[in-house]
């Protein structure tokens, strides 16, 4: 068995792994979270801290950007480049971190005089959760070339144990703030932080003691052709960013302005679910991804291809386990979750596993341009489409209306129009086969979907299924029965079981 598939699947393992612990701790953290603090200051945090989720969108992006760069390097096996690209990334990300930071402290007098809808007496506290948030987004920043270095190592025994230490520090945290006095938002704010900035430093101390090229030496190894080359590509990077804080995060802020607080409770819930949901198809890319990027780099173009079609289907089809049994069983899911569930919880949630779902046939094309090299055309795109999308639900929320546009449009934008730029633009700089995608990734995985939908429906209407846990776990069983039957490809079928051959093996020969 190639050793490029059994490194995928050690390192899938462990991230899922991960996911697993993280996910159950994550939920038992919001529950107690949303408790302590309440709908209306869950949303206030959720308004302020909208830009947590820029942050994210902001961190994992450059960290796609900069680990493009080395793992070209690593695909050359050039051990001197990638030292360079390291400290050539390291000024940059500094210098952006200024600008972003400079841009935040800007945007503080207008966010809380007209723009963010909070009521008066939790003002104070918001203003000082977004004073945590431009320190940790400097941080963020500024750490990016050392998230890439493991990226661009495949180390994923790391983020498994830091990912499961953060998780159980979160929960520590909840536990602190529902037994805490005072202001219990300030509190939340200021751990979210301190979390935030240790994992940074605990990144930092493990790359310097365990990668060679980890050598900070800009007097030696900066080079301003090389910075440029960087900065040309992580300067249309961050107009790609931007475009998403527009059309998804900058649409949250909208959202707050007109319908308040409790709506974006509603809809950092539904946020919630589907960043853990999420990770179970982001495991699976984070490790492909490193192997997308080194068969760009060694200049196997078709090897890079056929990585991205496995990874737009795998993407859909693992997200399709969680997110069938998720839809029909969403009230009692989430009455299950957090007792009593908020108003416009249940469809802000449904919509937001809708959207995520068919965003998982597009979001691994944005790695194949990244590994390419060629970003400029599909971040502007980005940008149009994100600005687009603001100022549709800004006229739709003046003229009346409700919330729930917000999914609507972001849909129909944010991932069936971007989507087909996408693949327009893979087509054109990458050499994308789109009468293949469209069959086997497209077509086929929207009819396995239209199969697991409709056994779902069958056991709930003709089986007399109550909606509940057990009700899950069966139609969760029944849909991954489905997918492995007819969801893969016979030679991916005969891969699994290859692995699950030689994974069988080793267990039986050291035993």
């Amino acid at each position: 068995m190639p050793s490029s598939n059994t490194k995928i699947v050690k390192n899938t393992f462990l991230l899922y792994a991960k996911t697993l612990i993280t996910m159950v701790l994550s939920f038992f953290t919001t529950r107690m979270i949303l408790n302590a603090l309440g709908d209306s200051d869950f949303g206030v945090f959720g308004t302020v801290a909208g830009a947590t989720a820029m942050l994210a969108s902001l961190n994992l992006a450059m960290t796609q950007a900069t680990q493009r760069f080395m793992n070209y390097a690593e695909g050359e096996n050039n051990p001197q480049k990638t030292i360079s690209i390291f400290n050539n990334t390291i000024i940059l990300h500094i210098c952006i971190g200024i600008a972003i930071a400079v841009i935040m402290v800007i945007m503080y007098y207008p966010f809380f005089n007209g723009i963010f809808n909070i009521p008066d007496e939790r003002t104070s506290a918001a203003k000082i959760i977004y004073i945590f948030l431009i320190i940790s987004t400097f941080i963020t920043i500024i750490t990016v070339p050392y998230d890439a270095l493991v990226n661009a190592h495949e180390d994923f025994l790391y983020y498994s144990i830091v990912g499961i230490v953060v998780a159980v520090l979160n929960l520590v945290s909840a536990i602190i703030i529902v037994n805490y006095a005072s202001d219990k938002l300030i509190l939340y704010g200021l751990l979210n932080a301190s979390i935030s900035v240790t994992n940074m430093i605990i990144m930092r101390i493990y790359c310097k003691k365990k990668y060679e090229e980890c050598i900070f030496k800009p007097k030696t190894y900066v080079s301003r052709e090389q910075l440029k080359e960087l900065g040309r590509f992580a300067g249309w990077n961050l107009v790609g960013i931007t475009s998403s804080m527009a059309g998804n995060h900058g649409s949250t802020i909208l959202m707050n302005h007109y319908f308040g607080p409790i709506a974006i409770t509603a809809k950092n819930l539904g946020d919630q679910i589907c960043e853990q949901v999420n990770l179970l198809t982001t495991n699976m890319t984070k490790a492909l991804n490193p192997v997308i990027m080194k068969s760009e780099g060694s200049g196997n173009r078709q090897k890079m291809l056929d990585l991205t079609y496995v990874s737009c289907r795998f993407s859909f089809l693992l997200y399709l386990v969680i997110a069938v049994p998720f839809l029909f069983n969403t009230n009692a899911l989430l009455e299950l979750w957090l007792g009593q569930v908020p108003q416009f919880a249940v469809i802000f949630c449904q919509l937001q596993v809708i959207r995520t779902l068919f965003e998982q046939l597009f979001v691994p094309l944005k790695t194949s341009l990244i590994a390419q090299g060629d970003i400029k055309q599909i971040n502007i795109v980005d940008l149009i489409l994100g600005v687009i999308t603001f100022c549709i639900l800004l006229i739709l929320y003046k003229i009346g209306f409700t919330a729930i546009w917000h999914y609507y449009v972001s849909i129909a934008v944010i991932v069936i129009i971007e989507g087909c730029f996408k693949l327009l633009i893979c087509k054109k700089n990458c050499g994308l086969d789109i009468p293949y995608y469209a069959k086997k990734v497209i077509i086929k995985s929207n009819l396995v979907m239209l199969a697991c939908v409709a056994v779902a429906y069958g056991l709930l209407r003709f089986a007399y299924l109550e909606t509940g846990l057990l009700a899950t776990l069966i139609i969760m069983v029944t849909t991954l029965a489905i997918i492995i039957t007819f969801g893969l490809m016979r030679e991916e079928r005969g891969m699994i079981k290859e692995i699950w051959q030689h994974t069988k093996l080793k267990f039986t020969n050291k035993h």
